[in-house]
């Protein structure tokens, strides 16, 4: 193979060349599945089954239909028929929205959900 440093005037031919072989390597990543040839093609949803949702989650299947059943933070999920079905980027963004904070909640903050699960206001106030 030669490695001799292209002249000024072969520029326009070796460049060319570079084209063809990108649009051929292009050609095979897109029949193997791996790239798109467009870039402005709409991101595909990967749509799972319940097993495969409870890989992603790690919980086991029981669990799973528990947590799609829960009335505070259900797993978002589609049903048709008898089956259960998950879009795999709703998961993995219901997994982030369960994100604890790393600091603790302030002294105000404490106190505002403290009041907020109250059913009924003392008399003497509130001693915080």
């Amino acid at each position: 193979m030669e490695t001799s440093t292209p002249t000024f005037d072969q520029l326009p031919h070796v460049v060319s060349g570079l084209s063809e072989k990108l649009d051929r390597v292009l050609d095979l990543l897109e029949k193997a599945g791996i790239a798109s040839h467009s870039k402005q093609s709409k991101p595909s949803r990967r749509l799972v089954y319940a097993k495969e949702a409870c890989q992603i989650i790690g919980k086991s299947l029981s669990t799973l239909y528990r947590a799609v059943k829960a009335p505070n933070d259900p797993i978002p999920s589609y049903k048709r028929g008898k089956l259960l079905y998950f879009y795999e980027d709703e998961i993995y963004a219901w997994i982030e929205g369960g994100r604890k904070h790393s600091a603790a909640p302030s002294l105000a903050e404490t106190a505002a959900t403290i009041t907020a699960s109250m059913k009924r206001r003392p008399r003497g106030g509130y001693n915080f």
